[in-house]
């Protein structure tokens, strides 16, 4: 029988579940900052008053983004959580699943993968201090234009929304007057104490001389000052930035999966 999930409220019982695992929820976390949390909606299941599960879904992008994580039940039966869930959600929606969902949103959508993602954690802070990073500048809005045009370069398709830039964690090398590289944060929330990095390129000529690897170790070390969980989302098949994160002392925690969600007409 299908279960309706209720919609969550109250910031502090959210953020008390998703701290049992926050390796895991880095984004979830941060979205309950008030930068974000105008844009959140929370769908959960209770057991008495504990939360049980979460699944969010965010409406700051253009198209709304799904993050539900759950385990994988080894059956091809359909949660019911997750069954109430689908019928909650838009005809239209990008999604973040952990293995083992796939199969239950295939019934009302057109299931169309993004690729098989690592999240990551930086579990050994201490490499980013030996990085050198004096070339590595700070961004903000004056440079927002010059930062469009880079991302239409080194990272077309990226997800970059300027208002992160009002965080003061981005940051750009250039050369010549050219900007080449570039890490930001996709979510920053100093109360909640959690970052996760993203929107990190090289445009494709000044690939392999370590200009990301630099960029991002600065933007580490500056979070470090703030936020005490530092995570990241990356392509399973992007092998030199795993490898990149990981000589910056990042470590595999999860695996997700992400998915263009269309309703069957």
């Amino acid at each position: 029988m299908m279960k309706y999930p209720i919609c969550l409220h109250d910031r502090s019982r959210i953020a008390e579940y998703l701290r049992r695992d926050p390796a895991n929820y880095v984004y979830e976390i941060g979205d309950l900052d008030d930068f974000f949390w105008p844009y959140t909606t929370w769908y959960g299941e209770k057991e008495g008053d504990a939360i049980k599960r979460i699944a969010l879904v965010y409406h700051g992008a253009d198209l709304p983004v799904l993050l539900a994580y759950g385990e994988e039940t080894g059956s091809d039966d359909v949660d019911p959580w997750v069954e109430g869930l689908i019928r909650l959600l838009p005809d239209k929606i990008y999604a973040h699943l952990s293995p083992g969902l796939r199969g239950a949103f295939a019934t009302r959508y057109q299931v169309n993968s993004h690729g098989k993602h690592w999240k990551m954690l930086l579990t050994h802070p201490e490499k980013i201090q030996t990085e050198e990073t004096s070339a590595a500048e700070p961004l903000n809005h004056k440079n927002l234009d010059t930062i469009q045009q880079f991302y239409q370069e080194a990272y077309p398709g990226n997800w970059f929304d300027a208002r992160m830039l009002e965080t003061g964690q981005f940051f750009g090398i250039f050369t010549d007057n050219k900007l080449v590289s570039v890490a930001g944060v996709h979510v920053y929330s100093p109360e909640y104490r959690v970052a996760a990095i993203g929107s990190i390129a090289t445009l494709p000529y000044m690939r392999g001389r370590g200009l990301g690897r630099r960029v991002t170790a600065q933007l580490c070390q500056n979070l470090s000052h703030s936020v005490d969980v530092i995570g990241l989302n990356v392509l399973q098949s992007n092998q030199p930035a795993i490898a990149c994160y990981q000589r910056l002392g990042f470590e595999i925690v999860a695996e997700y999966e992400e998915f263009m969600l269309e309703a069957k007409s």
